[in-house]
């Protein structure tokens, strides 16, 4: 069935949608996407992915919270394989991510829209182990290394900076080549700068770029990404690198039928797949669609979701703990869209929206009134929260 594609994310952007919270390249908050028709089980989703972040809004308080604990390496890890030469995380034969101490490593942890609203001196509380945050590209590169080195390798939070737009170009659910090129130029510029966080660092190459939907997949896909690889690791980053599905994040046909062909495009074998699970996945379909991602035997988390409720721009009604009671059933990470993604003045958020925190510019010490009921949800749930399962990677 022909599917239609209307890009909330990029509207979003052109129009400057949004209630600004901190400053992140003036981009929009929110997560994206049009309902479309809802995807069979197996079949597709339809609508955007997430935006970016709006202009304004205080720095937040500075405040501190406690930190991860660190975890010793323990027993003897499993060993890097030949081909891979870096010094940070892995991919294993089996497909398993590693730790540069050959520990295991599930991601468990959230996404961070706005980056200066001080959001950083309290995720830590929550018990994440990595943050995927949308890393603002018009500043100093060496900047974004101080802060992910501060605000998450210091908390023993494994760092993913991600590209939302770069260079006056949108990144997001867009499906030209040439935006694509422009955050893969960012990182090969800026290799250097990052070369240093090799041990900690996984890097999100673009978020949700890409063509493809749910039942139809991409070879513009596929081949950009095939050549984003060589470009990487020509720059030097030997480390993980995260790939979202195209169709803004949505399209589990592109890593069904095209996943393994970029994988063994890697030199490293060191690629980790991101579905982003938004409209078109029903609650009663989770299953079979982490059953479709874990057929591909292919490395992969589910890299954006929410508070389903049949809320936003992208509604579907698939509950978070079970996305996260699915994610785990097939050994997947996952990170929760979003700590901070507010919908209203003054920096705030309610029920109605994506953010796990009511105030994200404000005090966020106290969980039991700071947190949203998806925050408190994905971080306090006796059996599934970040709190109760999340394990710290044991290199820090």
């Amino acid at each position: 069935m022909e599917r239609t594609f209307i890009v909330w994310s990029a509207i979003a952007l052109a129009s400057g949608l949004g209630v600004g919270c901190g400053s992140n390249d003036s981009t929009a908050p929110g997560t994206g996407g049009t309902a479309g028709s809802a995807g069979a089980a197996t079949g597709g989703t339809s609508g955007s992915g997430t935006g970016g972040t709006g202009t304004g809004g205080s720095s937040g308080a500075s405040g501190s919270a406690g930190s991860s604990t660190g975890g010793s390496a323990g027993s003897a890890g499993v060993t890097r394989p030949p081909y891979n030469t870096g010094t940070g995380f892995f991919v294993g034969t089996d497909h398993k991510l590693y730790d540069a101490n050959g520990v295991e490593f599930v991601i468990r942890g959230v996404n961070r829209v706005h980056y200066d609203n001080g959001s950083g001196a309290y995720i830590p509380q929550s018990k994440a182990n990595a943050e995927r945050w949308i890393m603002p590209t018009s500043r100093a590169a060496a900047k974004n290394v101080a802060q992910l080195q501060t605000e998450n390798i210091d908390h023993h939070i494994v760092p993913i900076p991600g590209i939302w737009n770069v260079g006056g170009k949108t990144v997001t659910c867009s499906q030209d080549t040439a935006d694509f090129q422009a955050a893969v130029g960012y990182w090969v510029t800026n290799a250097s700068a990052f070369k240093g966080t090799e041990r900690y660092l996984i890097v999100n190459i673009a978020n949700e770029w890409g063509p493809g939907d749910g039942s139809n997949s991409s070879t513009v896909w596929r081949d950009s990404y095939k050549g984003a690889i060589t470009a990487l690791r020509n720059a030097g980053y030997l480390g993980t690198l995260l790939i979202d599905a195209g169709g803004c994040g949505q399209s589990q046909a592109d890593i069904v039928d095209y996943g393994q062909a970029v994988f063994d495009s890697d030199p490293q074998k060191n690629v980790v797949f991101s579905y982003h699970l938004y409209g078109g996945t029903k609650d009663s379909a989770i299953t079979s669609r982490m059953n479709q991602l874990a057929g591909t035997g292919l490395p992969t988390i589910v890299g954006e979701f929410g508070p389903g409720k049949n809320i936003g721009p992208s509604p579907t009604d698939a509950q978070p703990l079970h996305v996260i009671a699915g994610a785990n059933a097939k050994g997947f990470g996952w990170l929760a869209w979003a700590w901070d993604d507010n919908n209203l003045a003054n920096c705030s958020a309610d029920d109605n929206w994506f953010s796990m925190t009511y105030q994200p510019c404000g005090d966020q010490s106290n969980f039991s009134t700071a947190l949203t009921g998806f925050g408190k949800e994905v971080v306090l749930d006796s059996t599934y929260g970040l709190q109760a399962t999340a394990v710290p990677a044991t290199v820090f």
